[in-house]
């Protein structure tokens, strides 16, 4: 994990560099002069939630892709397409062929076995040229829950203004990002501890950087309902809306 500085000025009462464990650049608060003292680590809490099953990503096609369909020197059945609004592409030989929900993969055994009754063993490829924007999800009880496009939000506090941030219901001290970790769990990781100070928490926010399909949670009951929305929510609903998740055969 990268260490980066955030000044605090006179604004606060502790007047301390806090070295932040998440994060992007360096941090100033408006109105405060940047201080140079001790260096202090601002720690997440260590509660982990984790997902009972594990999980991968597959990039899911939608309205609006834009597709190289390239069949193996047969270039007069190739195409490059663009998934229409009722989520079809036009092919030669096949007319309409439904895209949208679906990974490349398969796709090109869809368009495969398509042309299976025309062609011999044709080989398909389906080369995704351009994709939907990274986005993430800020759920839960929030103004305007939904998506996010990343370059918009590329922290936790930047996701939660574009939402229009917490209703008043909303437990804003139970603030939890939920993550696809690298072992293929979704974790549900808690962004303040409880006891934290005001400015400890928005430094968190403010610091701790988003990755593509982060989801946001803000919680109306606490983090009991966190669980809840891990086992019976995100797993079998598939709430990564740019990826299916899929279980693995463990």
């Amino acid at each position: 994990m990268t260490l980066n500085s955030v000044h605090l000025g006179p604004c606060f009462a502790t007047r301390r560099k806090v070295l932040v464990s998440l994060g992007g650049g360096a941090l100033t608060l408006s109105g405060c002069a940047p201080l140079q003292m001790a260096p202090e680590r601002l720690e997440l809490p260590a509660e982990v939630q984790r997902s009972s099953v594990r999980f991968q990503k597959e990039y899911l096609l939608t309205a609006g892709d834009t597709l190289e369909v390239s069949v193996w020197r047969v270039p007069e059945a190739s195409r490059v397409v663009v998934i229409r609004p009722d989520g079809n592409i036009s092919l030669p030989l096949l007319q309409d062929v439904r895209a949208a929900g679906l990974t490349a993969r398969e796709l090109a055994e869809q368009v495969r076995n398509g042309l299976s009754s025309r062609l011999l063993n044709p080989e398909v490829a389906v080369i995704p040229q351009q994709v939907r924007q990274t986005t993430v999800y800020v759920l839960g009880d929030v103004r305007n829950p939904g998506g996010v496009p990343l370059r918009n939000a590329m922290t936790a506090a930047q996701a939660l203004a574009a939402a229009g941030g917490p209703l008043r219901s909303g437990q804003e001290r139970d603030l939890t990002l939920i993550r696809l970790a690298d072992n293929g769990y979704l974790e549900a990781i808690p962004l303040a501890a409880a006891g934290w100070a005001q400015p400890q928490a928005y430094l968190q926010l403010a610091t701790l950087k988003l990755q593509a399909d982060d989801i946001i949670f803000v919680p109306e009951g606490g983090r009991s309902q966190i669980m809840r929305l891990l086992s019976d929510f995100l797993v079998p609903l598939q709430i990564y809306l740019n990826y299916r998740l899929i279980t693995e055969a463990l």
